[in-house]
């Protein structure tokens, strides 16, 4: 995990952590790894094998979110990305961290998107929640690979419902920390609206508990969303999709006159037109954040921003494929505005960034039994600066199967990336804030190869293994701290460090579909390093090993889940040495990402009990039980010192609640 806080005297960006940390005591996800490195296409549904998991083509993932019922349900919600965050491919995370980890990559490198359109900030509650209200939504697409995307790492998209449904219905859910519905209704023969909304409880049932480390904060959520359909002829769909979004959180410690005030918010609006062989989309997509700090006479305003107003394309015919994509970003990294501090520095100004990409995709079939994909994109990127950039990117992808029904799947592939996201950490959190290329570092870029075997057994079994390699070209890095900003010794472009890396790894993946018991076992391995001029450690997030088990079994009118991953720790940097000096905390710090937090183990259950239909109505109890053993989970190192008895120490610190019992009621009509 490893937050990078350059002086440990400042209260103030303990503050920022420990917040994050009270959050994740009610954001905890089932979040497991267990994908196979380039799983073919996985699709979740409620045929008569009652599958999670299903491989099929084109390096694709594809889940019916409608079969989340099957999957823990953490404090009353099963939520998308959390199941897909099971998948091997993918790194667990810990109860601080909302990001998606994708083969080593880092959480900016991956594309988060509805209907294709990108999706910013797209976790509440440090990722206890996705902002995408599972009831509104039809089907979820992941790959472990960007293409046709301008990212290095994968891409995880969320589909809306393309049917006009018959009458009027609906679905509505309360736990303990949300309450969400959905009602969709036709308008007519050709069209139709879904509506949906969430807000949360955490403040309503918990506000007297939640405290951490002498913190105390307030939180609160809510989202909505909104798709219109119309079907005016056979070849023609058009649809609107709106969503909105955002967070509160204050915090105050107690005796102290210090309070954290943050706010973040996003937004999306697009508009799909698909006609015969041709689909386009006009969006908009922004996302907010004010952090506002104030401690003895002091405050500080962290103001960051993005907004994104963009085309997209495609016409495909026969064995080809073409495809546009062209966006238009103003983005305003973290500008700190400090006052009482008698020291003052420039701040950032928006910036206005273009860029767009044309990709041409041949596939098709040699012979029997070998499969092939082919893409050729062509990239050009205008920066603030008025800077171009222009680079090609080749991918290439081919499967050949066997007689016996077994695939062995192979994928090469050049990707690059005009959008950067950085901060105090690179968790996914959401102080973290994004810059565009050009004045802060060249456009980064990747190439990465997969090798994939796909082998099927009697009796529904399914084995999958995948070898993978990526290299990462101008990695960025933040390393300043909150106390440089109340020095006035910030700088942006001072705080960045610029340099490379690499990730490689091998995921395991046995997975039974058939029968009342079905689920999945996967084992991953590997490593992501970062080359800076200080030297060369792992990121972050860094596992180097992780075992995850995912189970369901149907009896009755119970659905029965449980999960389990255990994984090695995260990177640190340890304190070497510390001392008190004219009683202010001196430290040494070790070797970056020297050191590792403890191992990460967890289990969960879950059972869904479907109560007596009425007519049209169902409706049940869900249960579940996160973190069902208890154990104490180590989520960061701190220094503590005691300023009477002149000591210091390098502590553990442990979440303040260890299991989480939840029940909810929901109801379908």
């Amino acid at each position: 995990m490893a937050l990078r806080l350059r002086s440990l005297r400042s209260n103030l960006s303990i503050l920022l952590i420990q917040s994050a940390l009270l959050l994740s005591v009610f954001c905890t996800d089932a979040k497991a790894q267990i994908d196979s490195l380039q799983l073919d296409s996985t699709v979740l549904s409620a045929a008569a094998k009652r599958q999670l998991l299903d491989l099929g083509k084109a390096g694709v993932v594809t889940m019916d979110v409608a079969e989340l019922a099957l999957m823990p349900s953490v404090l009353g919600n099963s939520d998308p990305l959390h199941f897909v965050q099971m998948l091997p491919s993918m790194q667990t995370s810990s109860e601080i961290d909302a990001g998606i980890h994708i083969q080593g990559c880092d959480h900016q490198h991956n594309l988060v998107a509805l209907d294709g359109v990108p999706v910013y900030g797209a976790s509440h509650l440090m990722g206890l929640f996705s902002v995408f209200n599972p009831t509104h939504y039809r089907s979820m697409s992941y790959s472990t690979v960007a293409n046709g995307s301008n990212r290095l790492g994968g891409v995880i998209d969320m589909h809306t419902r393309r049917s006009i449904p018959e009458r009027v219905g609906g679905e509505a859910s309360v736990g303990l920390v949300s309450a969400q519905g959905t009602v969709e209704a036709p308008l007519s023969s050709k069209s139709a609206l879904i509506l949906s909304g969430r807000g949360s409880l955490v403040d309503l049932l918990y506000g007297n508990y939640l405290h951490m480390d002498d913190v105390s904060l307030s939180y609160g959520f809510s989202d909505v969303n909104a798709t219109w359909l119309w079907t005016p002829t056979r070849s023609d769909r058009i649809s609107a999709d709106f969503y909105y979004g955002y967070d509160r959180v204050d915090t105050e410690k107690e005796g102290a006159d210090i309070a954290i005030d943050m706010f973040w918010h996003n937004a999306m609006a697009a508009v799909h037109w698909d006609h015969a062989a041709l689909e386009q989309t006009l969006y908009y997509s922004g996302f907010k954040l004010d952090v506002d700090v104030a401690e003895e006479g002091r405050q500080a305003i962290l103001p960051s921003s993005i907004s994104t107003v963009g085309y997209k394309g495609g016409w495909s015919k026969g064995q080809l494929s073409l495809m546009l994509d062209a966006a238009m970003h103003e983005v305003l990294p973290q500008s700190p505005q400090i006052s009482g501090t008698g020291v003052g520095y420039e701040t950032e100004d928006l910036q206005r960034a273009f860029e767009s990409t044309l990709s041409a995709e041949w596939s098709g079939t040699i012979g029997f039994n070998f499969d092939y994909s082919a893409t050729l994109a062509a990239g050009w990127y205008l920066s603030a600066e008025k800077k171009s950039y222009f680079g090609l990117s080749p991918q290439l992808s081919g499967t050949f199967r066997f007689d016996s029904g077994d695939k062995l799947r192979l994928s090469a592939g050049i990707h690059r990336q005009y959008l950067f996201q950085t901060g105090f950490s690179n968790l996914g959190l959401p102080f973290e804030f994004w810059l565009p290329a050009g004045k802060y570092g060249d456009p980064q870029w990747s190439v990465g190869t997969s090798l994939a075997w796909d082998k099927s057994f009697a009796g529904g079994l399914e084995f999958n293994a995948e070898l993978y390699y990526r290299y990462l070209a101008n990695q960025l890095e933040f390393v300043s701290g909150f106390q440089d900003m109340l020095d006035g010794t910030y700088s942006l472009e001072r705080s960045l460090q610029k340099g490379d890396g690499y990730a490689y790894g091998l995921n395991l993946l046995l997975r039974k579909t058939q029968g009342r018991l079905t689920g999945w076992a996967g084992l991953s391995a590997g490593r992501s390093m970062r080359s800076f001029d200080g030297g060369t450690w792992p990121s972050n997030h860094e596992r180097l090993v992780e075992f995850d088990l995912v189970a369901a079994y149907k009896v009755g009118r119970w659905d029965l889940g449980g999960t389990v991953v255990a994984a090695g720790g995260t990177p640190f940097t340890k304190v070497r040495e510390y001392y008190l000096l004219s009683h202010q905390i001196v430290s040494v710090m070790g070797p970056h990402n020297g050191a590792r937090l403890d191992p990460y183990f967890r289990v969960d259950l879950n059972a869904r009990l479907h109560l007596k239909d009425h007519g049209r109505m169902q409706h049940g109890l869900n249960f579940s039980v996160y973190n069902a053993t208890a154990r104490n989970q180590e989520i960061y190192r701190k220094v503590k010192s005691n300023r009477e008895a002149l000591t210091v120490e390098f502590q553990k610190m442990y979440l303040g609640i260890t299991i989480l019992p939840s029940v909810g009621y929901f109801l379908k009509f």
